[in-house]
């Protein structure tokens, strides 16, 4: 079982709930893939964990908007602006990766089929004690593992996955 899981899981516990609750009432945290989705009509910031704490946030929850990784690149940087514009809390790692993407295609019908870019920087979220810290405070942990069938199970052993 991976680091990051475990943390989260015991602090489910009866005296690490009710210390979490005391100390950190309504954190939240979605860890996965912040990217775009490049859609036929332009971009939007994807990926299930970001989208999933943006909607907690507005719930008025203490939500940190997302543990992942971006590029060193435009696109990585347009996210962080996004978020910051937001204010969105979030941390995320800048690697050595690119930002990921999913390229969207509408066939004649409107049916979507996603080419989703692999070796990315969402791939890549390095482990670091924050991390470990902020899924000990946690409420809730909500992970995206991969949304593809393409993955392997190498794929989860990087540093936040294995």
């Amino acid at each position: 079982m991976n680091t990051l899981f475990r943390v989260c899981l015991s602090s489910t516990g009866t005296l690490a709930k009710s210390l979490n609750n005391h100390i950190m009432k309504n954190l939240v945290i979605g860890i996965g893939e912040a990217l775009w989705d490049i859609l036929p009509d332009g971009k939007k910031i994807g990926g299930a964990p970001a989208n999933f704490s943006y909607h907690v946030s507005q719930f008025g929850l203490n939500s940190l908007v997302i543990i992942s990784a971006v590029g060193h690149d435009k696109l990585g940087n347009e996210i962080l602006s996004d978020f910051d514009e937001k204010l969105l809390n979030h941390h995320i790692s800048k690697v050595e990766y690119p930002t990921g993407t999913v390229q969207v295609e509408l066939d004649n019908e409107g049916v979507p089929y996603y080419d989703i870019r692999e070796n990315v920087a969402w791939d890549n979220i390095p482990f670091t004690d924050s991390m470990k810290g902020l899924a000990q405070r946690a409420k809730s942990c909500l992970f995206r593992f991969a949304f593809s069938a393409k993955y392997s199970v190498a794929h989860y052993n990087s540093p936040v996955f294995g």
